[in-house]
């Protein structure tokens, strides 16, 4: 699923802040390798809130703002599977 993303991104990465860009893809690349570890997805179109919000209970320790950062990746991920919706935030109480 790496590559998925990965292919997807190739025009993201392509357009705008390159650093931020790739970073955000890293993200995504470490979030989707989990999720897929964890429960055998695959393909990016499986990956829903149970999944998301099953991702932050697992990193918990995940300070305030890389939490953020990874959720701001979250919302890349959102827009390129055309959900209407944002992702789940991290630690919602």
């Amino acid at each position: 699923m790496a590559d998925q993303v990965r292919r997807r991104a190739h025009v993201y990465v392509a357009h705008g802040g390159k650093t931020n860009r790739r970073q955000q893809v890293d993200r995504l690349v470490i979030m989707v390798d989990w999720m897929q570890a964890q429960f055998g997805l695959t393909g990016l179109a499986q990956i829903g809130k149970r999944q998301v919000i099953a991702y932050w209970k697992a990193h918990r320790d995940l300070a305030p703002t890389t939490a953020y950062a990874y959720w701001l990746a979250l919302k890349v991920l959102w827009s390129w599977l055309g959900r209407a919706e944002d992702p789940p935030v991290p630690f919602a109480k």
